[in-house]
């Protein structure tokens, strides 16, 4: 086994301290007793519910998307249709669910997961999460410790990149293949004496891998660039990524309400330590809530929000950020989360990131009653409406991240739901002076 490199006393000892933490919340998790309210979790099916609603002898018509619902939302197991990353195009799966007992009244969960792509992307995840309720003095909020057990597997056999820095050209062009295995445990805690606050970590293992494809009309990462205008394009060791970051939220009476996640990452190299990096990331989400329900609450899918990210990433003398951890902005990212989506996914990468969106979204008839009974209310009741603007610039230096020269992007769409949540999203943007930009965005299987 190759030997971690720390690089420095003070990456060790924060590496340290982040473990013993993790080890805590879990001893804590095993030490809680359920508070007063507290339910035994028992194990759940909704096979019979499937069986009425997808029944073909009567009125299957009316029931179409009550079929759909049950056949993608089921337990214990449900038919996943998804994608994996932006350019995976839709993939096919399933998922495999199982509630388990606990005599302490913990919620616990054992999940498999797999999805394959028509483009040959494929994803597989184990994952074994566990809720513990923190009955104690300090825990203002009431919420539970979360935890989280995962192996994962993702190949991406067709990437594109388009070079490092603000200024690329669609002419640079190229595709990479990828593929990426994780092993790690994460866990999530409420802050002492704060009801506004948690506290979350992770520590896990990355096993990277990156090369060059083979096609008609496909110029492969290594026709164009090198371990200098690409770097970890030569070789990919295994990673160490610890993460520790902080979760304020708070919702406001008056329909108003903060989401924020301010973090701090360390990818040690565990081989050599060239790519060992540290990073800095802040996720500032404010939603505005302006409808109420005819007997009160908030109508939750109808909302405007105004999302601010800002990200940066430093290496130490004579080290290297590898570029496919490096942050991206264009169409969608990674985690198929919009950016600039008059631009083309992954159009600009760097170690450095900054974006603002502003977006409303509406669910045409969530909480009215537009239409009569009938097929065209159920239609209705499926369907929303988004407008959004987006700004926002990578950069090779910390320095350059300010408000100037930042690519834009604003355009509008419609979003299809199955029950509360966002199963597909279709608009257009302009904006970014690259043509018209029609997108498709389908939740990742994560």
């Amino acid at each position: 086994m190759a030997r971690i490199h720390h690089g420095s006393l003070f990456r060790g000892r924060w590496a340290t301290s982040l473990a013993t933490t993790l080890m805590v919340l879990i001893g804590l998790a095993h030490a809680q007793q359920p508070g007063p309210g507290s339910t035994t979790v028992t194990g759940t099916t909704d096979w019979d519910q499937w069986k009425r609603n997808c029944s073909l002898t009567t009125d299957f018509g009316k029931k179409l998307f009550s079929c759909a619902d049950s056949t993608f939302t089921s337990r214990p197991f449900h038919f996943l249709a998804q994608s994996i990353v932006p350019g995976s195009a839709v993939g096919g799966g399933g998922r495999y669910t199982r509630d388990l007992n606990e005599k302490n009244g913990a919620q616990d969960q054992f999940q498999v997961s797999s999805v394959l792509t028509i483009r040959e992307f494929w994803f597989a995840e184990l994952k074994f999460t566990t809720e513990r309720a923190v009955d104690t003095e300090w825990n203002k909020s009431g919420e539970s410790l979360w935890l989280n057990f995962y192996a994962r597997n993702r190949s991406l056999p067709m990437m594109t990149f388009y070079g490092l820095g603000p200024n690329t050209t669609l002419s640079n062009s190229v595709n990479f293949s990828q593929r990426d295995t994780s092993a790690g445990i994460e866990a999530v805690s409420p802050f002492p004496y704060a009801a506004w606050l948690s506290v979350g970590g992770t520590i896990e293992g990355l096993w990277p891998s990156v090369g060059g494809v083979t096609g008609a009309n496909v110029v492969s990462i290594q026709q164009q660039y090198t371990e200098q205008t690409a770097p970890g394009l030569t070789t990919q060791p295994p990673f160490v990524h610890e993460q520790i970051y902080f979760l304020p939220h708070k919702r406001f009476p008056n329909r108003f309400e903060i989401n924020y996640n301010l973090g701090y990452d360390l990818f040690q190299d565990a081989s050599a330590g060239h790519y060992s990096f540290r990073r800095f990331e802040a996720y500032l989400d404010h939603r505005y809530y302006p409808q109420k329900r005819k007997h009160g609450g908030a109508i939750e899918q109808n909302y405007f929000s105004v999302l601010w990210r800002y990200s940066t990433s430093q290496a130490g003398a004579g080290k290297a950020i590898p570029f496919y951890l490096q942050e991206t902005v264009g169409g969608s990212d990674i985690d198929n989360q919009p950016t600039l989506p008059a631009f083309k996914d992954y159009r600009f990468r760097g170690p450095d990131l900054m974006t603002v969106r502003a977006e409303y979204d509406r669910k045409i008839c969530e909480g009215c009653t537009p239409c009569k009974e009938g097929i065209i209310r159920t239609v209705c009741s499926h369907l929303g409406l988004l407008v959004a603007y987006d700004a926002g610039k990578v950069a090779l230096q910390r320095s350059d991240l300010n408000f100037s020269n930042m690519r834009q992007s604003f355009g509008g769409g419609v979003t299809i739901y199955l029950g509360k949540d966002v199963i597909f999203r279709m608009a257009v943007a302009l904006g970014g002076g690259e043509g018209t930009h029609p997108y498709f965005v389908i939740p990742s299987v994560l």
